[in-house]
């Protein structure tokens, strides 16, 4: 059992349009300040988080394979420079027992300490894969080992609980470690790596009940788990699908999927993130349309969900996972980003800070405001902050370029054409241009290909239609269309068109894949309170500057892609609209 797809090759594609313009934001505002790596690697060397037992730790690792994963497109030296830089420098905050802490030895194995030292493993196993230093390779390999030998030498069966690592969430954040304890024995191929896997999964995950057990309950969903937090969750159960994989255990893979098909089914909502209660699973996709009681589709969880989109993508080419990552990504993730610099807010003490952040925490969906507040924020001992949303940020972009083609020996899959792009391996060329998010057509010429290519046609469509070589050939939404090597000019009409959905005695609407909403600022005059859909006519306009899409309706009002709406924090938008 393997995964059937890769990403292409590191610089194999250029695009025009959505992704270069977040790679430089994400460059410039996060990846190459070297005074903010400087700042998280500090962290470790002065043990910042022992005193608060808090989670300061998780920022550098978490930003490293964000970065990793950006880099890998964008084959960008500068970025390279700076990341092996960090690298070398967390490398010499390990101390003789191999430990990478930002708690001391007195206070180690409590809080966030382990969530912090799987941070650590992640980030190094990721800049491993883009390095070429045999050298640093192998240093750092030797330190991924120290460092999770001390962890296994003191946790396990016999020794300390990994549940009992934490008294946060009942230890799920310890046991999320998971996912790269299996990638540290996929790299080594070292016996009680793979041991130390299966002790966790063996704990259930949490130190009271068993998370295995409830996801192989098909009377039970997510949020009537025994632990029902997104991110700390849904990252435990990562760990769970690498390990089904690499010990080929259909049965937990089983598990493994099921459990997030039931996160799919019960909690995403229409901007594909989960939990429409603050952080916790909630049964969103029943009760996104209640304004919550302080904030709601947390980053992380949206960036966490994505990741596993896509690797079951990778696992299996199934257009489904695609169609799940591409909804989440066009809607909930892009509209997190925090383009127009916008202070960030640490909500419980009630006041706006001097600073922004990369990333938006919080999607909201019915009437409210984003920037409500800054999740996972922390303070530094020089007065500033940072937070776990703003870390995690840049791995969607980075996904969001790596997933867009992937293939194998033999195919090459087409999973999206929201940017123009143009694509060049050893054995494939090829060049996409793309009106898709406005009019839904797309035009890919093949220059070179000895491969079998795969066409995503995305379940949206009611109506595609494609042309293969001046053909016309009936396509089916939801799936991948399979086309010969022999083709050179394909062309595609998606026809996407406003959709209408309903629940609990409201709607929104929908055009192709992308989610529309209403704001006060685009809209002065309006009280969303006051605002119904009987009746309510959206016509397409051109977009803004501010916009990916415009429309307008039969009583004059302004409607955007999701991503579009609330930008500058300080008037609210929806996308539930009561129905009277």
């Amino acid at each position: 059992m393997n995964y059937k797809y890769a990403f292409l090759p590191i610089g194999s594609i250029s695009y025009k349009g959505i992704i270069p313009s977040l790679m430089t934001f994400v460059n410039k505002e996060q990846l190459l300040n070297e005074k903010l790596w400087s700042k998280f690697v500090k962290v470790f060397k002065y043990h910042e988080d022992n005193d608060d037992l808090a989670w300061r730790c998780e920022y550098w690792g978490k930003m490293m394979r964000g970065a990793c994963l950006c880099y890998q497109y964008q084959n960008n030296q500068q970025l390279y420079k700076v990341l092996e830089k960090t690298v070398k420098d967390i490398l010499n905050t390990q101390g003789s027992l191999g430990r990478i802490s930002s708690y001391t030895v007195k206070n180690e194995f409590q809080g966030w300490d382990m969530w912090g030292r799987k941070y650590v493993i992640t980030g190094l196993l990721h800049f491993l894969e883009i390095t070429k230093d045999q050298k640093l390779k192998t240093k750092i390999i030797k330190a991924l080992k120290k460092h999770t030998d001390y962890i296994i030498k003191h946790i396990g069966k016999n020794k300390i609980n990994i549940t009992k690592t934490s008294n946060i969430w009942l230890g799920v954040n310890s046991a999320s470690i998971l996912e790269p304890i299996v990638s540290l024995y996929k790299l080594t191929h070292e016996k009680r790596y793979l041991e130390f896997a299966k002790y966790i999964v063996s704990t259930g995950g949490v130190n009271k009940g068993n998370l295995i057990k409830d996801a192989n309950n098909d009377k039970l969903l997510p949020y009537q788990y025994v632990e029902n937090k997104a991110y700390e969750t849904m990252s435990f159960f990562e760990g769970v699908l690498e390990l089904a994989i690499v010990t080929k255990n259909h049965r937990l893979l089983k598990t493994a999927i099921n459990f997030f098909d039931k996160v799919t089914r019960s909690e995403i909502s229409i901007i594909g993130n989960a939990g429409s209660e603050g952080e916790k699973f909630s049964h969103a996709a029943i009760n996104q349309t209640k304004k919550p009681r302080e904030f709601m589709q947390e980053t992380c969880v949206v960036t966490t969900y994505m990741r596993v989109m896509a690797k079951l993508n990778l696992l299996t080419g199934e257009e489904k996972y695609y169609e799940r990552f591409s909804t989440a990504a066009l809607n909930c993730f892009l509209g997190s980003i925090n383009t127009n610099h916008n202070p960030a807010k640490d909500y419980f003490k009630k006041k706006t800070l001097n600073h922004y952040l990369p990333f938006d925490s919080y999607s909201p969906l019915v009437n409210d405001y984003r920037g409500l507040s800054t999740g996972g924020l922390q303070y530094f001992k020089d007065g500033s902050f940072y937070g776990c949303c703003a870390s995690i940020g840049s791995a969607s972009i980075g996904l969001m370029a790596l997933t867009y083609i992937i293939q194998n020996k033999h195919e090459i899959i087409f999973n999206d054409y929201y940017d123009n792009a143009a694509i060049s391996t050893k054995d494939f060329k090829a060049n996409i241009e793309s009106n898709y998010i406005q009019n839904g057509k797309v035009k890919i010429k093949v220059k070179k290909n000895s491969k079998q290519l795969l066409f995503r046609i995305p379940s949206w469509s009611k109506h595609p239609s494609a042309i293969i070589d001046k053909k016309l050939i009936k396509v089916k939404p939801g799936t991948y269309l399979s086309v010969n090597k022999s083709v050179h000019n394909i062309t595609f009409d998606f026809k996407p068109s406003i959709q209408t959905h309903h629940l609990n005695h409201m709607s929104a609407f929908n055009y192709g894949q992308f989610t529309l909403g209403i704001d006060e600022e685009s809209n002065p005059k309006l009280k969303l309170e006051q605002l119904t859909a009987n009746k309510l006519i959206l016509n397409k306009i051109k977009p803004t500057k501010s916009s990916l899409l415009s429309f307008t309706s039969n009583n004059e009002l302004i409607f955007k892609d999701y991503s579009s709406l609330g930008k500058n924090y300080n008037k609210r938008l929806t996308v539930w609209i009561k129905d009277n």
